[in-house]
């Protein structure tokens, strides 16, 4: 990740230097988002080359067993908590702009952040226990945990990061409402990483 683009606020204070660091983290998360088009669309490569395209009989996809390992209801209230994070983060925002310090707003993000790789662990273990893993399912098991995974670990950086932010408003009060790029960087960077999960939920686990 840019740590430039996030962490840019240390080194200018200028309207020029935020437009530079919002620039920066914008043309990151559109190498991401090539990135995760490139893991989707591989995945339904391999999907449509097990079963022929949508048009056409073959097997199922996913295979049955695999199907019904899915906790889709509770990765569906899982993606709840995600998404109610991107709520928090946006209201810390609106706080910092107030002249306020937001620290209420970040610590209910990072706790909803942290409750959703929790639950996404969980899910991981059982679907292990339910039999299908990376080397058991297949090139759906294959695909789907490299998928998820690599989003969860998304998440636990944007974690991170956010709790990076909140400490640097406790100790120095350092994001005011006409200087907080960092901060901003940060939640574009969180926001995005909640609009990939609907993709990931959407494409995985309903279709």
């Amino acid at each position: 990740m840019s740590t430039a683009a996030i962490a840019h606020d240390s080194h200018g204070h200028g309207g020029a230097s935020h437009a530079v660091a919002k620039f920066g983290m914008i043309m990151f998360l559109l190498s991401e988002a090539m990135l995760f088009a490139g893991l989707l669309g591989g995945y339904f490569v391999l999907r449509w080359s097990e079963n022929g395209f949508p048009w056409q009989a073959g097997h199922a996809w996913p295979p049955d067993a695999a199907y019904a390992a899915l906790p889709v209801f509770l990765t569906t209230v899982n993606t709840i908590f995600l998404l109610a994070s991107s709520v928090t983060f946006h209201l810390a925002e609106g706080s910092v702009m107030k002249g306020k310090s937001g620290l209420g707003w970040l610590f209910i993000t990072i706790a909803l952040g942290s409750i959703f790789v929790g639950i996404q662990c969980y899910e991981w273990w059982h679907l292990h226990n339910e039999g299908l893993w990376f080397n058991t399912g297949g090139v759906y098991g294959s695909s789907f945990f490299v998928i998820t995974g690599f989003h969860g670990l998304h998440v636990v950086v944007g974690v991170l990061l956010i709790v990076w932010c909140f400490l640097r408003q406790l100790f120095t009060r350092c994001f005011t409402p006409t200087h907080h790029p960092a901060l901003a960087n940060v939640a574009l960077y969180w926001h995005f990483v909640d609009v990939v999960w609907i993709v990931v939920l959407t494409l995985l686990y309903y279709v």
